[in-house]
């Protein structure tokens, strides 16, 4: 499966079409990789144009994200969703004439991968001398094949175990290897569903759900990319490969942004020029290949080493000793609440940078288009019912596969839940430790610091931690985890603002800033020694990391030197650690006591230092620093709190927000994400690495929560509200976007653990990582995210591959370098499928992986031949209606035989065949050419006089057998002679009823030979119209057949009751005419 924080939007060496092919040349890196290599590799090894802040020429994005309102098929979803908002259930018949080509074989691309990776790993087994098989373009390019292909199935559905099908090119692998295909084939039973699916109308909802998701997922795709954030490389493909044929068809017609050069110089005396060659621009690859091993290099034979490749070794000594780059000449400015990149122009001065950016009106369309759609009746019940199959089909996974991977980590030597990689993705540094462990150290530092000025009070008098404590009436052997009151219990159920009041300990604002603030009277030295002993107690478990949060408020221009001065004066460094700033959701406090004048200066506070760190280092040198080793931002605050949950153009920008009421949550989020896409933006002209925006959301609040993070952020914390929205829920599994959930914290305020949605969230697929949250709140031991495991696994019985997988996409949601998760996780974790997991690093075998990656794309498929065959019948109609404008000849015959007893003349009949061969009068064809042709033409003449002719007498003949209603004939005896020679007449009706069909039969050869002979303007047009007209007398044949029985039947019971009257009466006289 993919989708993952480091995945990007293509794969090296994958070949795809001509029109994106550009685009996939110059795809979007993700710099974080260029960042974290520099603690191995030199400053001075970077490019020039890079060291020089020379922006590389600008990524070609693919047509569909850049413009999607040219295809018209997204462009409608929302006149689609307006037009059936109150329509309350579908019309069966739209159901049942809806035609979709759905075939579930396994795509073979699929199959080739499979292989592909097993053959790779058992040469890694053996230690052989061959590198791993490149995927090839033709597979690359039908990974969604089975959208194109029609493949006919058994008519009676039934649930089938269905094998891996053989490869004939599959190459005699070992059998010992635990990498083996024929072990995966015998061990992997996968589960199809056989049917006759030639049109889907067993699947409801199926054609209203497929726009509107596929519009969902191109506006993430949009919002990632620009914003240099991961989006899965599977789904990218297949949004390119569906929507590619239409955006090709209308690509002329659309215009694509400027592909102008912005550049940078520096501010020592360097030019900006033009950019430089092709071949002097870095080529930043999509995945990094371990530097011992090469496409014409030979796999090394390291002895008693299962580990290929290693991450560079960076000494806590030397963590913040990275050299600064020169200035960028470049500035900022804030336009609107957006900083924008300017650079400079000889004859215009200051020009803005050309990237991409976000239109505030764009993102309200896109927000208010999602929210339309998460309420929307159809889509609703499309998604609920595909997540209820995801969550069955795995259920009935793992009961046939659930021994086969147990078996697969057992025979994994080493390897285990233990000594696996894990991550916990969402933790608090001021609450990072458990309270024992806060009462240990607050007890060693009045014991050995009880001396030291640790706090000033409002007057500016100065505190020793003794005097402190004193004036509590507190001593050391007072203390207990108690009398902390740090520890949430049920008091704190739906009571956020009791839990806030728990960071405080003995309930002490006091001894908050004094233990866990890192701007305090003392410099956070004493929180910065609580963290080392954090950092050390993860250090020596070596398995369990930690992206610890630290909190920037936006009080004040130079909180983030500050807090970068302690970092670097601290040394605030652990391979196990990685830190993430947090931004509380304060505005309202800080406007209301005067911080802020509005909510302008707010985000001045936040990024500009930022900015300013970035093109001129010497500025910011701590904070420049301390940049390399943040891997993102969050935004936290109680989501309870009330708000106008939506956002409209009418609301003040950032400048004019002077009120003293708090800003809606999708109003931060989106001044967050356009400002942190900006950054991105310049680190990455620079070279250096770019951020995540992982903001808290879905933990409470409204669920449109979840739509603004589900366009903006990499991934999210908490997601509870995604039960109560099955829309939302299927567009995060089908975006994989990660979910740090903590069942234990949602314990303690919103949710109890056994109503936890974490576990039907795995079962279904979706990319869920388990995170501690707060363990000074929630957790007792040295180790909580352990004991987060322990609980989750007793609880909900999660076997060891389950709690393997939860780590494996805690790594793989995490913000560590591309290095690292290559150790972690093997050299190719970024691949999709069982190509990317190594089970001697996860321990999760591929049996897991391959069932994962084959029902996503499952899925994916699914709406891909549903988006095909919409478009196919939408196609269909056009035509249809084009052929109905142009066949007014088929038009005239229909009128002159469906008219009863009023016929033409023969020498008339002929006139609209003409009408049909001349066409319009601008467009007539010269049927005079040659002789030859009009020989033929005459021929064609006469044989359409003599069919049409055919047509009129056998249709007259008809009318005339089934006339029973002469008024001028007496009705009983008109019918007693017909219905006692009913059998006859039915004969000659069906023998006329014959020669029509022949007549028409005859009438279709001929336009076939007209078509030869190129004398129709439109002979297709013409040709589906006449086979219509056909299929229209057809019906009216059955109809008069029905009617015909009908009327026998009924003159049949007329005659018996005739005939009863008669045998009752003594004689029966017959009216006198």
């Amino acid at each position: 499966m993919s989708g993952y924080p480091n995945d990007e939007i293509t794969n090296v060496g994958h070949h795809l079409s001509v029109s994106n092919g550009e685009w996939n040349q110059q795809t979007i890196y993700d710099a974080r990789n260029v960042l974290l290599t520099q603690h191995s590799v030199d400053v001075s090894q970077q490019t020039p144009e890079q060291r020089s802040g020379k922006i590389v020429k600008p990524p070609i994005y693919p047509n569909h994200i850049l413009h999607p309102e040219i295809i018209p098929s997204l462009d409608e979803v929302p006149a689609e969703l307006i037009k059936r908002r109150h329509k309350r259930f579908n019309d069966p018949s739209n159901i049942d004439s809806f035609e979709i080509e759905m075939p579930l074989a396994i795509a073979s691309s699929l199959q080739d991968e499979l292989e592909r990776a097993v053959q790779h790993r058992a040469a890694q087994d053996r230690n052989h001398d061959q590198t791993s098989i490149p995927e090839s373009a033709d597979s690359a390019n039908n990974l969604f094949q089975g959208v194109f292909e029609k493949e006919s199935y058994p008519t009676i559905e039934t649930i089938e175990i269905d094998e891996p099908l053989e490869s004939t090119s599959r190459q005699n692998l070992p059998r010992a290897s635990i990498y083996d295909k024929s072990s995966l084939r015998e061990a992997f039973q996968r589960i199809k569903i056989a049917g006759d699916f030639d049109d889907m109308s067993h699947i409801e909802d199926l054609e209203d759900a497929v726009g509107p998701l596929l519009r969902a997922m191109v506006i993430r795709e949009k919002y990632m990319i620009f914003s240099l954030q991961s989006f899965p490389p599977t789904v990218a493909k297949f949004l390119t490969k569906t929507l590619e044929q239409e955006d090709q068809s209308r690509r002329a017609s659309s215009t694509v942004r400027a592909n102008t050069e912005p550049k940078l110089r520096t501010n020592s005396g360097g030019t900006s020029g033009q950019i430089p060659p092709k071949h002097t621009i870095p080529s930043i690859p999509t995945r990094t290949i371990p530097p011992q091993v090469s496409p014409n290099q030979k796999l090394p034979i390291v002895e008693n080493d299962p580990h290929p490749f290693h991450p560079p070794v960076i000494k806590r000594d030397e963590a913040f000793n990275i050299p600064l780059l020169e200035a960028a000449d470049v500035c900022v400015k804030a336009e609107k609440g957006i900083y924008r990149l300017h650079i400079p122009d000889d004859a215009k001065g200051w020009v803005q940078v050309d990237y991409p950016v976000v239109d505030r009106n764009q993102f309200i369309d896109d927000y208010t288009l999602l929210s339309a759609m998460i309420t929307d009746g159809p889509l609703k019940s499309f998604c609920y019912r595909r997540l209820q199959y995801l969550k069955s089909r795995y259920e009935l996974h793992c009961l046939l596969n659930e021994v086969k991977e147990w078996a697969a980590i057992k025979s994994t030597p080493h390897r285990d839940f233990y000594n696996v990689r894990k991550v916990d993705t969402h933790i608090h540094a001021a609450s990072s430790m458990n309270q024992k462990h806060l009462l240990r150290f607050m007890k060693k530092k009045m014991k050995t610091s009880g001396d030291m000025h640790v706090y000033k009070t409002k007057d500016g008098k100065l505190m020793t931690l003794k005097e402190v404590f004193d004036e509590l009436k507190i001593t050391a052997y007072d203390l207990s985890v108690d009398m902390l009151g740090v520890h949430a219990d049920r008091n704190t159920f739906q009571r956020f603002d009791r839990f806030n009041a728990k960071y405080n300990p003995l309930g002490q604002s006091a001894l908050r800033e004094i233990f866990i603030k890192t701007d305090n009277y003392i410099d956070g030295v004493f929180f910065a020694d609580l963290l080392k002993e954090v950092m050390s107690d993860l250090e020596d478990s070596k398995y369990q990391h930690a992206e610890l949060r630290l909190s920037i408020y936006g009080r004040s221009i130079d909180e983030w030197d500050k807090l970068a001065n302690w970092c670097v004066r601290n040394t605030m460094y652990s391979a196990n650690v990685g830190w993430m700033v947090q931004i509380p959701r304060l505005y309202d406090v800080y406007r209301a006591n005067g911080i802020t004048k509005n909510f302008q200066e707010f985000l001045t506070n936040l990024f500009k230092p930022l900015f300013e760190a970035t093109i001129d280092p010497s500025l910011h040198p701590d904070l420049f620093r301390f940049m390399h080793h943040l891997t993102g931002f969050d935004s936290v605050d109680d989501e309870t709190k009330p708000e106008k949950p939506i956002i409209t153009a009418d609301m003040p920008h950032p400048e004019d927000w002077n009120m003293k009421d708090n800003p809606p949550y999708v109003y931060y989020l989106f001044y967050m994400y356009a400002n942190i896409l900006t950054l991105n933006q310049l680190r990455r002209a620079r070279g250096l690495n770019t951020y995540q925006f992982r903001p808290h959301c879905g933990e409470a609040g409204a669920v449109t929560h979840l739509v603004t993070a589900y366009m903006v952020a990499e991934n999210i914390s908490h997601g509870l509200l995604l039960r109560k929205s099955p829309v939302l829920q299927y567009l995060f599994y089908l975006c994989q976007i990660g979910i740090a959930m903590s069942p234990l914290s949602n314990n303690s305020l919103f949710i109890n653990y056994n109503r936890n949605p974490m576990l039907e969230y795995f079962e279904r697929g979706l990319c869920v990582s388990l995170s501690t949250d707060d363990p000074m709140q929630f957790h007792f031991t040295k180790e909580p995210l352990m004991e987060e495991y322990s609980i989750a696994a007793q609880v909900w019985k999660l076997s060891s591959v389950d709690m393997c997988e939860l780590a494996r996409n805690s790594v793989l949601m995490s913000g560590f370098s591309h290095e690292v998760k290559m150790y972690w996780l093997g050299p190719e974790y970024q691949e999709s499928g069982v190509a990317g997991n190594d089970i001697r690093r996860t321990n999760v075998p591929a049996i897991r992986i391959a069932y994962r990656y084959e029902a996503l794309c499952e899925e994916l498929r699914l709406l891909g031949n549903a988006y095909k065959s919409r478009q196919d019948r939408k196609e269909k109609d056009r035509l249809l209606h084009q052929m109905e404008k142009k066949s007014t000849s088929v038009a005239n015959i229909e009128h002159a035989v469906l008219n009863n007893g009023k016929h033409e003349s023969t020498s008339n009949l002929p006139k609209p065949i003409s009408s049909t061969i001349n066409g319009n009068s601008g467009n007539k064809i010269n049927m005079s050419r040659n002789p030859t042709t009009n020989v033929k033409g005459a021929a064609f003449h006469k044989q359409a006089k003599d069919n049409l002719q055919s047509i009129l007498d056998n249709f007259n003949a008809i009318i005339a057998l089934i006339r029973v209603d002469d008024p001028q004939l007496n009705p009983i005896k008109d019918q007693l002679p017909r219905i006692l020679t009913n059998t006859t007449d039915d004969f000659e009706i069906r023998v006329r009823a014959y020669n029509m069909v022949r007549a028409f039969e005859s009438l279709l050869k001929l336009v076939s030979d007209l078509k030869d002979q190129a004398v129709l303007y439109d002979f297709r047009a013409i040709n589906d119209a006449v086979k219509a007209q056909r299929q229209r007398f057809k019906n009216q044949q059955s109809d008069l057949d029905t009617k015909l029985i009908s009327l026998r039947d009924r003159l049949a019971l007329e005659l018996v009751k005739f005939e009863d009257e008669y045998a009752n009466k003594s004689s029966f006289k017959i009216p006198k005419e």
